[in-house]
């Protein structure tokens, strides 16, 4: 497949070309059980206004917020945050719907967007970039000026 790498039954198994795995896209029943299971295990754990999810996308941590995002099915993100002092068992500072996937190119780089308003919410995922770069950024723009940008860590779930 090219630049992609080589795609081994029908795109189940990639590797590259030097024979390292890039992602396995099949999972049995027994995966699917247990990842439903991990997933409902996860819920429990949370707000209860915040149970209604798909399946989780990400933890984001900047120096002061703890941010949610899950896929609510239908190409819609939600965006829950938390000061850092807080846990998500808590009900969060602010919760965004209707957020929006971007995709950054073929590198993997991409982003969430949430609108509240004339404000922006966007996380910023950066699997390319320079030495130093953090692994993700949140940035909040008001009327097209930006008023915080943090660098943040993903979190293991």
């Amino acid at each position: 497949m090219g630049w992609r790498g080589i795609m081994l039954g029908s795109g189940d198994i990639w590797i590259d070309t030097d024979g390292r795995l890039i992602s396995i896209n099949y999972q049995s029943q027994y995966e699917k059980e247990l990842k439903d299971k991990l997933i409902t295990g996860k819920k429990g754990k949370l707000n209860s206004a915040l149970t209604n999810f798909k399946k989780p996308v990400c933890i984001l941590e900047t120096s002061k917020f703890r941010i949610r995002i899950d896929d609510l099915g239908n190409d819609s993100y939600r965006y829950a945050s938390w000061s850092l002092k807080q846990s998500m068992s808590e009900k969060p500072d602010l919760v965004l719907n209707n957020g929006k996937f971007i995709q950054e190119g073929t590198g993997g780089n991409h982003s969430f967007e949430f609108k509240k308003g004339n404000y922006i919410y966007t996380c910023y995922i950066i699997v390319l970039g320079e030495k130093n770069t953090p692994p993700a950024r949140l940035v909040i723009s008001q009327n097209g000026k930006e008023i915080l940008n943090q660098e943040a860590k993903i979190v293991p779930r």
